[in-house]
């Protein structure tokens, strides 16, 4: 007589898979279970932020950094289905502040007035600014976004000073 190794079933007309050890309806429940969907696993990304920008023939250093800033909410929430943790986003002035956008879209506007200040300053002198999501709240409509400002280091940096530079050796290096 055959015996079930998960239920313990056994007589004369059980069939036992005499590989694995299980009756029939053990081995449905046991292949049911491995074709089963898994649920994928939580995606991690993280912000590099570059200590160094590199273009325009010019060599930027990061001068100020900000991690957590806190974007106003709109009257309408934005299609948070765009949005993805690390997603770029750029900046333009207006008339009652800084507003950032993902590609064309306003995602929000800069509250913080020293910060509003730094990018204000960064457009018009035409410097380099990082910025990404750090993360939302798709129930309250919070955005947070990374953000750093750079300054010019060396106004000649072409490829052949490049290749001499070993400073870049240690550093996060961003080119644009």
């Amino acid at each position: 007589m055959s015996k079930c190794v998960k239920c313990g079933k056994h007589g004369l007309f059980v069939m036992v898979n005499i590989r694995t050890g299980l009756c029939a309806s053990c081995q449905k429940q046991y292949e049911k279970e491995l074709t089963a969907p898994v649920a994928p696993a939580p995606v991690e990304k993280t912000i590099e932020i570059p200590t160094i920008y590199i273009g325009n023939d010019m060599k930027y250093a990061r001068i100020k950094h900000f991690d957590d800033v806190e974007l106003a909410k709109l009257d309408t929430f934005p299609d948070f289905s765009k949005i993805h943790c690390c997603d770029d986003i750029s900046f333009s002035s207006t008339g009652d502040g800084i507003i950032a956008k993902i590609y064309s879209e306003v995602i929000g506007r800069v509250v913080d007035e020293s910060i509003s200040k730094h990018i204000t300053e960064s457009l018009e002198t035409k410097l380099p600014i990082f910025s990404q999501v750090l993360g939302y709240d798709d129930e309250t409509g919070e955005i947070h976004i990374v953000v750093s400002f750079y300054k010019i280091v060396d106004y000649d940096y072409n490829d052949y000073a490049q290749e001499r530079d070993d400073t870049l050796d240690n550093e996060l290096v961003a080119y644009f």
